[in-house]
C-alpha cells in the first residue's frame, strides 16, 4: 500500500490568518484588541436587534393582514429568543472587558 501525506504530515505552513480590523502601525496599541472586540459585538447586536424588530414587526402586520396575505418573519418565535439572549450575553461580555480596562486605567492613575 502506499504511502499518503496526510494534511498533519504536511510540511507547507498553514495560509490562515486571524481577522484584524486594525491595520500597522496601530495593530499593537494598547486598546486595539478591545477596540476590535467593540466593533464586532456592537455590529452583532445591531444585526440581532434588526432581525428581531422586523421579524416581530412582520408578526403584528399578519395580524391585520387578510387571509393568504400574510408573510412569514425571519425567524420564528424560539430563534428570536436565542437571538436575544446571545445579544444578552455579548453585551455582558463587552461590559466586562470594560470593567477590566476600567480597573487598568484606575490603577494606573491613582494618586
Amino acid at each position: 500500500m502506499p504511502r499518503i501525506n496526510t494534511p498533519d504530515q504536511n510540511t507547507l505552513p498553514p495560509t490562515h490568518e486571524d481577522f484584524h480590523w486594525i491595520f500597522n502601525p496601530g495593530d499593537n496599541a494598547r486598546f486595539a484588541d478591545f477596540t476590535e472586540l467593540t466593533r464586532d459585538i456592537s455590529a452583532g447586536v445591531c444585526s440581532s436587534l434588526q432581525i428581531l424588530y422586523t421579524s416581530e414587526l412582520v408578526r403584528e402586520m399578519n395580524l391585520d393582514a387578510e387571509a393568504g396575505q400574510q408573510s412569514a418573519p425571519a425567524i420564528g418565535k424560539t430563534d428570536a429568543a436565542n437571538l436575544l439572549r446571545l445579544s444578552m450575553a455579548a453585551t455582558r461580555l463587552l461590559r466586562a472587558a470594560c470593567d477590566e480596562h476600567i480597573a487598568w486605567f484606575n490603577r494606573r492613575h491613582q494618586p
